[in-house]
């Protein structure tokens, strides 16, 4: 079968770039943190989830970034918290680095 160009599902130019990952994060004060998004990493940012917060990653490894208001880049480091017997058993938080 074969399938026209229009309908196929595009080619990412860039698989391991940045993409928008808002909506894998979630602020401790967001109801239901430790609740129904328990499955989210939580962000700890002066933006919150507020303004977009951009992953990438490659062989196992991942970055994120925000930008404020200014349109300056912000690493965000990560702190695994662990949830369970194993070391992929774990609560990801990312902290926002002013500098």
């Amino acid at each position: 079968m074969c399938v026209s160009t229009a309908s196929a599902d595009p080619v990412d130019p860039d698989p391991f770039g940045y993409k928008d990952r808002t909506s894998y994060f979630v602020t401790p004060l967001d109801p239901g943190a430790f609740g129904a998004n328990a499955d989210k990493s939580i962000i700890l940012s002066p933006y919150g989830t507020s303004r977009t917060i951009e992953c990438a990653s490659f062989h196992g490894q991942g970055w994120c970034r925000q930008f404020d208001h200014l349109g300056n880049e912000h690493k965000l480091d990560q702190v695994k918290i662990p949830t369970g017997s194993s070391e992929w058993d774990y609560r990801g938080v990312w902290i926002y680095n002013p500098f």
